[in-house]
């Protein structure tokens, strides 16, 4: 039996966007065989979701969208492939494609009205971690460039990528602060990266093909996502690769 194709593995974007029709059609597929209800999710669905976040741009993932939502038999497995609407990746102007509340019960909205930045569902595992345990997702991608947004970064590099913080409870959120943690973790799980701070970026496991990589950046700039969230986008530079 053949073994089945890694994320890991994918070298170009185009090999990423074959990879992912072909994943979402095994799903579609498998979903009608076995009659599945609508908005429930099947094996392998998890995996072909954080592929769509892993690989695609938000304007890569609006168009795949745009794409498979022609065909009115994915309408009722957005919910399990996709997510939950208000989409990150959608426009303003995309509100018609589909009703929200068809897909998640009180849900109103296709686009998110407020920010586009990720939302937490759609880091995934993340492109890289740093040692503070904070997960980073690159948004941009140079459309005439066909690698992918983990792939042979250089240096003086500009990047926009989305970072998470980890979640804690109340109770190591106090530890951490005053030192007690028995993970030895330190303040910095609990803040986003600082305009001029150097970051270490390692890339996340499941993207690994041949062993550990990282690149080093500089924060250039910062905009937290609300008040409150464990969400920010940064601008930043690669200073070392």
């Amino acid at each position: 039996m053949r073994a089945p194709v890694r994320l890991a593995d994918l070298q170009t974007r185009g090999d990423a966007l074959l990879f992912l029709r072909s994943t979402f059609e095994r799903q579609l597929e498998a979903s009608i065989d076995i009659g599945a209800d609508p908005n429930k999710g099947i094996a392998g669905d998890h995996g072909a979701r954080q592929a769509f976040n892993v690989l695609l741009s938000p304007a890569e993932q609006r168009a795949f969208f745009q794409q498979i939502i022609a065909d009115r038999r994915y309408w009722p497995r957005i919910k399990s492939l996709i997510g939950n609407p208000p989409f990150s990746f959608l426009l303003p102007e995309d509100e018609g494609l589909l009703r929200a509340g068809g897909i998640c019960r009180n849900r109103t909205h296709m686009s998110a009205q407020d920010s586009n930045i990720s939302k937490a569902p759609d880091f995934g595992d993340g492109h890289f971690t740093d040692d503070a345990e904070r997960t980073y997702r690159v948004i941009n991608f140079n459309q005439k460039d066909s690698r992918l947004p983990w792939q042979n970064l250089s240096v003086q590099e500009k990047l926009v990528v989305d970072v998470r913080l980890k979640r804690f409870s109340q109770k190591v959120k106090i530890a951490i602060f005053r030192g007690t943690d028995a993970t030895v973790r330190t303040q910095a799980a609990l803040m986003f990266p600082r305009p001029g701070e150097e970051v270490v970026l390692r890339l996340s496991k499941h993207l690994e093909s041949t062993g550990a990589y990282a690149v080093t950046v500089r924060v250039e700039s910062g905009q937290q996502k609300a008040r409150l969230s464990p969400i920010a986008r940064l601008l930043v530079t690669v200073v070392k690769v």
